[in-house]
């Protein structure tokens, strides 16, 4: 008997997190998922729902009949090669999270860009200019390509991750020695990657405003000459806020519950400290935080790192937000994880 996709099996690639989520929604409307598929081969079954590789499972059925959701969402996969292996096996339909949540656009469990197609869709005015502001083709393939996997889909679109990630080497140098102010610093990665590519610090502040990180943080950059380390979140205001770390390296500020943090603005935090390159990495608080480093930014026009994944209406608000300060500077897009994640944009100074 055919499901609601028209195929007589429904299939979901992908037991973990994102895979289980595709299955409570589906189940919670009384759609039944035949098995999970999965490169983990310990496991058997998930909340009682059996798991299969995508070649067991073929070598049993015949996989024309099978349609499969692609329930993987993390930055460390790349889906192209999912999605090519599922169609050298013959599935006979593929289903992304794109067009999942397309086709269920309602209550979807899912968070950063991820939103229902129409949404970028709508906002095709703004998108457009931020296309005509990027300063290399190179930024306005990459933006092109990311709508169409957004809206369509199908990752294939993408192009290959490669570049260093908020200091690539196809972009403008960053001026040294280095005066850097890492938002976000998460265990200090950032900093270390600069150090090992031979850059030099004359200061160098870091916020991280999970305990556990800052503590691997602290231990890992002691020795790095002018550095002060902050155990807080940035944003508009200075205030004590929640933080959520349940997903490790994505944990975020939230408005209710969680564990208390300290937020402050840049602006208050840093007198005196002229950074000339700003890089920031944290879970949707980038527009709130730009705010609050007007001053430092009207004053020093630091290179800029922003991340702009976190949230659909980044990839063009971010660009309008530094645009309205009128500091003359110059936009590139680099991508540097599948799926869209990890997408900066990258401001650089023009001339005074």
């Amino acid at each position: 008997m055919a499901n609601e996709f028209g195929y007589d099996h429904l299939l979901i690639y992908g037991a973990r997190l994102a895979g289980r989520r595709v299955r409570d929604y589906l189940a919670a409307r009384g759609q039944r998922v035949d098995a999970f598929l999965d490169r983990d081969e310990s496991l058997s079954e998930v909340d009682g729902v059996p798991v299969f590789s995508a070649q067991g499972w073929a070598g049993e059925h015949d996989p024309a009949k099978a349609c499969v959701l692609i329930g993987v969402f993390n930055a460390h996969v790349d889906t192209t090669i999912i999605f090519d292996d599922l169609e050298a096996l013959g599935f006979g339909r593929l289903v992304s999270l794109v067009e999942f949540v397309r086709l269920y656009p309602e209550d979807q469990p899912f968070r950063y860009w991820l939103v229902a197609p129409a949404f970028y869709e709508r906002h095709a005015s703004r998108i457009a200019a931020l296309r005509a502001a990027l300063e290399d083709e190179a930024s306005k393939q990459l933006l092109d390509a990311i709508v169409e996997y957004r809206t369509l889909g199908d990752p294939r679109c993408l192009p290959a991750v490669t570049g260093q990630q908020y200091f690539p080497a196809d972009l403008p140098r960053l001026p040294e020695p280095l005066r850097f102010i890492d938002c976000g610093a998460y265990v200090g990665d950032t900093v270390e990657e600069l150090l090992a590519a031979g850059f030099a610090f004359t200061s160098l502040a870091t916020f991280e405003p999970d305990l556990d990180n800052y503590r691997q943080l602290t231990a890992q950059l002691g020795k790095v000459p002018g550095a002060v380390h902050f155990p807080c979140g940035v944003s508009d205001s200075n205030r004590l806020s929640g933080y959520d770390p349940s997903l490790g390296a994505g944990g975020h500020l939230v408005e209710s519950g969680g564990n208390p943090v300290c937020c402050v603005r840049l602006d208050d935090a840093l007198p005196g400290f002229a950074p000339n390159f700003l890089k920031m990495d944290i879970e949707g608080e980038e527009p709130a935080a730009l705010r609050g480093a007007q001053e430092l930014l009207r004053a020093h026009r630091p290179h800029l790192a922003i991340s702009i994944y976190h949230r659909a209406e980044h990839l063009w608000e971010i660009a309008e937000q530094l645009q309205g300060y009128e500091l003359g500077y110059r936009f590139y897009l680099r991508c540097h994880s599948p799926s869209t994640f990890d997408a900066v944009l990258y401001a650089i100074p023009g001339k005074p």
